[in-house]
């Protein structure tokens, strides 16, 4: 364990902290000024939640976009280094929250924020270069295991990625690349390219072995630069070609911190220089506590271990995505669903069709069509709603839900004869009225 203690310079961890702060600070700004907190989080009548978090409570439309204002605060505050620690735990707490609020606008890149954000609250990113510790940060050492853990992080994100890419339709139908790479023949200069037949096949085998193997080509420093040349390449062309929000960007900004500690110190030093920043010229050497250690360690365990869940249940997951969130399973699906409800009065015998959208926005039915978890949720909402609001006695829920896979013809996902009134959640196992998959 000694290499985890060894004295390493702060400086990767200050320039990680600067940047993860501004772009914690513009991506809730984004949201505001983009009209997203009232659309997605306050218009809406009904929330799909993540198992386990109905209890979190609906704030207030005023003190939701309070909620926003401060986390771009707590953003800012975590580049400047000003109140650090709160402003970290602040935001990592508030963002999270957010974040459980509905599970319709579940991404993988904010679940990384997330666990970014629960990196830096617990690593001392402040002290050094900062308004709570205005000392030059080759002056401050900290244990290696502090540089370590955020590397390490994201050589697994990329990683699993890579991995959850060797499966028959990403390798060998070059699914869902064909579908979405066939929509951009009018794309600017290089849409009459990107329409070819052979093009998606190697998009599948460039992708699957740049997420494999991009993570150990950074740590090596003989390779790294060449590396990160493919980390800007790729990433700024998965930006313009597929407008898949932050993560490109936020990978292009973060994976500097796997360039050595005298890289990290010269930016800092030069951007010292131009803005005439007196540092005091204080010696500090912290220590790696036992706590932190078995914290960041058991972090780093549960990262390389949660992803595969999805072994433990039977079925595709692509299919029925039991396992298939906070896993890293990126750009592999293309998917769309149909749902149409219906709701019986157990005693009478009466029957409703449901119109999704009184009760959904677009994107939560659109979301919700092909999500077995949704759906179930959404069943046991209709059936509270239609006895308080209808006055049906007993009621019941059955669904007809058709889902396309990857450009395949639609598949019931659901049996239609069960009650999904009656179902309840099942996380350690597969339900038994979700249908399984059928490759032919």
């Amino acid at each position: 364990m000694l290499a985890l203690d060894q004295p390493k310079s702060i400086a990767p961890l200050i320039s990680f902290r600067i940047i993860f702060g501004l772009i914690a600070c513009w991506l809730s700004l984004r949201m505001m000024l983009l009209g997203w907190v009232d659309k997605f989080y306050i218009q809406p009548h009904f929330a799909f939640r993540l198992w386990g978090t109905h209890w979190l409570p609906e704030l207030p439309a005023m003190a939701l976009y309070s909620c926003f204002f401060l986390m771009a605060a707590a953003g800012l505050g975590i580049a400047l280094g000003y109140k650090y620690k709160f402003s970290a735990g602040f935001f990592f707490a508030c963002f999270t929250y957010v974040e459980l609020l509905d599970l319709t606008h579940y991404l993988n890149h904010y679940y990384l924020v997330a666990l970014l954000a629960l990196l830096l609250w617990t690593l001392p990113a402040h002290r050094a270069f900062s308004l709570d510790y205005p000392i030059s940060p080759n002056l401050v050492k900290v244990p290696a295991l502090y540089i370590w853990t955020p590397r390490l992080l994201f050589v697994l994100v990329y990683f699993f990625a890579g991995l959850a890419k060797l499966q028959s339709d990403w390798l060998v139908l070059a699914q869902p690349l064909r579908i979405w790479l066939g929509q951009l023949s009018d794309f600017p200069i290089f849409g009459p390219l990107l329409s070819k037949s052979w093009l998606p096949p190697v998009f599948a085998y460039f992708g699957a072995a740049f997420d494999l193997s991009v993570g150990f080509f950074l740590l090596w420093p003989k390779s790294r630069k060449y590396a990160y040349f493919f980390v800007i390449s790729f990433h700024l062309a998965t930006a313009a070609l597929f407008h898949i929000g932050i993560f490109p960007y936020l990978m292009m900004a973060c994976t500097t911190i796997f360039f050595s500690s005298h890289f990290h110190e010269k930016i800092i030093a030069t951007f010292a220089q131009v803005f005439n920043l007196t540092l005091s010229k204080l010696k500090l050497e912290l220590v790696l506590p036992p706590f932190q250690r078995y914290f960041l360690l058991s972090f780093l365990l549960f990262q390389a271990l949660f992803p595969l869940r999805h072994h433990l249940y039977t079925g595709n997951v692509l299919w029925q995505e039991q396992g298939f969130r906070f896993s890293w399973m990126v750009m592999l699906v293309e998917k769309r669903g149909y749902a149409q409800f219906k709701v019986v009065d157990g005693q009478t015998g009466k029957m409703s069709w449901v119109n999704n959208l009184d009760h959904l926005n677009e994107k939560q039915e659109m979301m919700m069509a092909y999500q077995a978890d949704m759906l179930l949720q959404f069943a046991h909402y209709l059936a509270n709603y239609y006895q308080k609001e209808e006055g049906y006695q007993n009621p019941q829920v059955y669904l007809d839900a058709q889902v396309s896979l990857n450009g395949r013809p639609s598949q019931r996902l659901v049996d239609p004869q069960v009650n999904l009134a009656q179902e309840k959640a099942e996380l350690f196992s597969s339900p038994h009225w979700l249908l399984p998959f059928n490759k032919d």
